[in-house]
């Protein structure tokens, strides 16, 4: 399964991140790449992302969430993935880590983007990251986009 690793630093406390990353329906406003993230019940999504022209789904739903610590997922239906934030505290703020496996299960789709999914998902993936560093360091942009 590929996977995606990003790892950065925040100037922000654990927590403040966290509450950010854990606000899941609001990564559409991350990364132009995120059609869609809507709710459909406790800890549970509904994603929608636009690969090469393709709109890709699934359901996803949250499996770890330790403040400030852990939050995890996996998908439920759709497009197979999981993933995790790590957070921990460094020296005047947060380490996060990102790490996510994903595969796309149909094979015309993979042959047609697996060459621009692994840049992609890593594009989304440092997308998301900076706009949560953006967020967190400048509270005055958490209001912006």
């Amino acid at each position: 399964m590929p996977a995606v690793e990003r790892t950065l630093f925040i100037r922000a406390a654990p927590e403040a991140v966290f509450d950010l990353i854990a606000r899941v329906e609001h990564f559409p406003q991350y990364s132009p790449a995120i059609r869609e993230v809507r709710a459909l019940g406790r800890d549970t999504y509904r994603w929608v992302v636009s690969v090469a022209g393709f709109a890709l789904d699934w359901d996803s739903v949250v499996t770890e969430k330790t403040r400030p610590a852990r939050f995890a997922w996996r998908s439920v239906r759709g497009i197979e993935n999981g993933g995790l934030f790590r957070l921990a505290p460094a020296d005047g703020g947060t380490e996060v880590r990102f790490t996510m496996e994903y595969r796309l299960t149909n094979p015309l789709l993979e042959r047609i983007i697996d060459a621009i999914a692994a840049p992609l998902m890593e594009r989304v993936a440092g997308e998301i990251l900076e706009q949560v560093r953006r967020r967190t360091e400048n509270p005055d942009a958490r209001t912006a986009n």
